[in-house]
């Protein structure tokens, strides 16, 4: 009986249960059920009892990559997120220290920004890398080098700080610059 309550462990009889992880919105069969209460044979029934509306729900629950979202332990690497400060998406490992929920985490930089930012060109914008560090006027623009050079006398928390102290005439085109370049 798959009806509402899920399978019992006992009806799982090979490998390891599939159960339904609400903040992913499909089915995972990776070993961390924690007794969850729903547990199922197969992905299919899984998705049928829990997610009956979502068609893409099986496909997703087979292929976790294939839906966009990172998986812990599944997905390799860092996962992509939106930035809180800079407004890019970025997979620079800090995602625990920034207080990202798992569900506005993405396996890959166009997941992330057709999530984030589906009328923006975030994906050639944003950046791999970003560590903290300070904002200072460059050559074309504002730019973020750690250590800061120490002729550098003026440096900004955020690169949106720096291009409206140091390009106030260029505000725009300061920001929409890439990383600039220091010479």
């Amino acid at each position: 009986d798959s009806g509402s309550s899920g399978k019992s462990i006992e009806d799982v009889s090979q490998g390891d249960p599939w159960y339904p992880v609400q903040s992913l919105e499909f089915c995972l069969n990776d070993g961390k059920h924690m007794g969850n209460d729903r547990m199922y044979g197969t992905a299919k029934a899984c998705c049928n009892d829990f997610y009956k509306s979502d068609n893409d729900c099986e496909s997703h629950s087979l292929d976790p990559g294939s839906s966009g979202k990172w998986v812990e332990g599944i997905t390799p690497g860092n996962p992509w997120y939106k930035h809180p400060t800079i407004n890019r998406c970025v997979n620079d490992g800090d995602h625990g220290n920034q207080f990202v929920q798992t569900s506005q985490m993405y396996s890959n930089k166009d997941s992330c920004c057709d999530a984030h930012y589906p009328y923006d060109n975030c994906g050639s914008e944003s950046s791999m890398k970003v560590k903290e560090g300070k904002w200072y006027k460059a050559k074309d623009g504002c730019t973020m080098k750690s250590p800061v050079p120490n002729w550098i006398r003026n440096v900004y928390g955020t690169k949106e700080k720096c291009c409206e102290r140091k390009f106030k005439y260029s505000y725009d085109s300061c920001l929409a610059t890439p990383q600039a370049t220091t010479n």
